[in-house]
């Protein structure tokens, strides 16, 4: 009986599993890394979408690319860690899930020829990651959720009749939360609406500082790292002073926790974003590439029939035609 040395054995264990490397990869294939704040139905559909973009750019899962995917679970504290964690996989390219993983991941990976995808980040330009909505920068490009501020203060005209004030938290360490304040200013002003900002340190300031917006129209709940998590505590609060809330995210629609949201879909935010990262494995360079940013036809309404009976509303000739209530 013939004895198979040791090198033909390889070849002929290499014939038989086919092009992999020696983790189980497709040797031609590409390893890309998520960084996420935490896991949220939002952000969840992100991930999705961008997974969905990589496919339609010829990126198929566990065909052409594997991904390392860790969260911070909404903990500030381990988001350095985590980013660090993913580096020492060696991934070919980052997804960055929201500005505070975007903005970590700039600071944290060490690697700068490493591209960085970031899905969503509302003002990518403030944040010091691209130098315009036109081009990515070396290192970045990416999709932005940023939202019409009309489109939301229109819809909720035609919601709930004229208006004249709105309400709106935000958390004042957050770059993201102060962006969405500016425009949410400039559009009430061009509106002639007036604009009641509170600040909301942490979670726990939730329910004073939804008291303090007593006697507004409606609030208008932004995508805030900090303040969509917190969506039960902000509806629980506004519901019980009968405060109508218009979220930036459908969360919390459905279950009648939330009259409302006019929302950019967070899927095709991340999406876009993985239609740019399929551009880079294929070897495009960030700065090739333009950011996403949402049109007003991009936004989507969404009613609750359900918080609507339970605030004795009934739908406005407004909507009548909007196929937008569940």
């Amino acid at each position: 009986m013939k004895i198979i040395g040791k090198t033909a054995l390889l070849a002929l264990l290499v014939l038989l599993m086919g092009p992999l490397s020696v983790s189980g990869v497709m040797a031609d294939g590409k390893k890309v890394a998520i960084a996420n704040l935490g896991p949220h139905g939002a952000l969840n559909a992100v991930v999705a979408g961008f997974k969905n973009g990589l496919e339609a750019g010829g990126y198929k899962e566990g065909d052409k690319v594997t991904f390392e995917y860790k969260d911070a679970n909404f903990d500030p504290s381990v988001v350095a860690q985590m980013i660090t964690a993913l580096e020492a996989t060696n991934p070919d390219l980052f997804l960055t899930v929201t500005t505070p993983i975007t903005q970590a991941s700039k600071r944290v990976v060490r690697d700068k020829s490493t591209p960085i995808v970031f899905a969503p980040v509302t003002d990518p330009i403030d944040a010091g990651l691209v130098p315009s909505w036109e081009k990515g920068s070396e290192r970045f490009v990416g999709a932005s959720n940023l939202q019409s501020m009309q489109t939301v203060f229109e819809f909720g005209k035609r919601l709930l009749g004229e208006i004249e004030s709105v309400g709106l938290l935000y958390n004042p360490g957050d770059a993201n939360d102060v962006v969405n304040v500016q425009y949410a200013q400039a559009a009430a002003d061009e509106m002639g609406i007036k604009l009641n900002a509170v600040s909301v340190d942490t979670p726990n300031d939730i329910p004073v500082r939804v008291a303090a917006l007593k006697g507004v129209d409606f609030i208008y709940l932004i995508p805030s790292s900090m303040l969509q998590p917190s969506m039960p505590a902000v509806a629980a609060a506004a519901n019980r002073d009968n405060i109508p809330v218009i979220n930036a995210s459908p969360v919390g629609v459905e279950d009648g926790n939330i009259l409302a949201s006019m929302s950019v879909s967070w899927f095709d935010v991340g999406r876009q974003a993985g239609l740019r990262a399929a551009k880079i494995l294929d070897g495009s360079k960030p700065s090739e590439l333009s950011v996403f940013r949402p049109k007003p036809e991009d936004h989507k309404a969404l009613i609750s029939s359900k918080r609507m009976d339970a605030m004795g509303m009934t739908l406005p000739d407004a909507l009548s035609n909007c196929d937008c209530v569940k």
